[in-house]
């Protein structure tokens, strides 16, 4: 199917944050805490990486190659949030991200399962069933570690990291066409403030006692148009094997 302009930003957004959040689960691949959570985030990292691939299915025309498309773009053409393309080295930073992530992400597939576009409507019901496992494991060592923190460290990291994940709520600049044309009939803006009570619902239920200040953050991602600091070593990174010999075939 061909999507409008608008349309395939709004894909292409999506799409981004998944493949670039499933990129950074797999650098946890061999070093989390325990054997459990190494299974945990490779099995993680494979579904994300995954409804990557489902999304840019979408909007890819025939004779553009998935790969080069996904790895070999120029920066400025990435529309991902920052919170997906942040290298999260400490631990609790990364599955404060996963938690913050994924909760996001529920209400993201829910909104998309609701377009009457059939193609993108089964993508995320059967993107639905692998989420809803990825969001019952955030929640559940959140909810032990949280237990256990005495020394305040996953609230810190909620505090650093909340106001960058709110950035995933900066839509696209053509959102207003999106919702005019009915292909999801739920904001951006709508789906943040569904988001901000469930997060601090869960910060409750916790016993997670943080605030933060999104001054200086949010709107910054200006319409996902601007990268992070960190992205240009991301993104070679993300290249390093497929750049020897773009005319590979793998």
């Amino acid at each position: 199917m061909t999507y409008s302009p608008a349309v395939r930003d709004h894909l292409l957004a999506f799409a981004d944050d998944e493949h670039l959040v499933g990129a950074r689960h797999t650098s946890w691949i061999g070093l989390g805490p325990f054997l459990e959570e190494d299974l945990a985030f490779c099995s993680i990292a494979q579904d994300e990486l995954g409804h990557g691939i489902g999304l840019y299915g979408l909007i890819l025309d025939d004779d553009v190659e998935l790969d080069a498309f996904a790895l070999l773009r120029p920066a400025e053409d990435y529309r991902s949030c920052w919170l997906a393309e942040l290298e999260c080295t400490d631990w609790n930073d990364s599955l404060v991200r996963h938690w913050l992530y994924d909760r996001a992400e529920a209400l993201r597939w829910e909104a998309l399962a609701a377009s009457p576009d059939p193609a993108a409507a089964s993508l995320a019901l059967r993107a639905q069933r692998e989420e809803s496992f990825h969001l019952a494991h955030a929640e559940q060592f959140m909810s032990r570690i949280a237990g256990t923190d005495s020394t305040g460290r996953i609230a810190d990291s909620v505090r650093r990291l909340a106001p960058i994940a709110a950035g995933i709520w900066d839509p696209t600049a053509t959102e207003d066409d999106v919702l005019a044309e009915g292909f999801v009939t739920t904001s951006s803006a709508q789906l943040a403030a569904r988001w901000n009570d469930l997060i601090r619902a869960d910060l409750a239920r916790w016993g997670i006692d943080v605030d933060w200040d999104d001054a200086g953050v949010v709107g910054a991602q200006q319409h996902r148009t601007q990268r992070s600091d960190g992205f240009a070593a991301f993104h070679a990174d993300l290249q390093r094997v497929l750049a020897v010999d773009t005319s590979a075939t793998w």
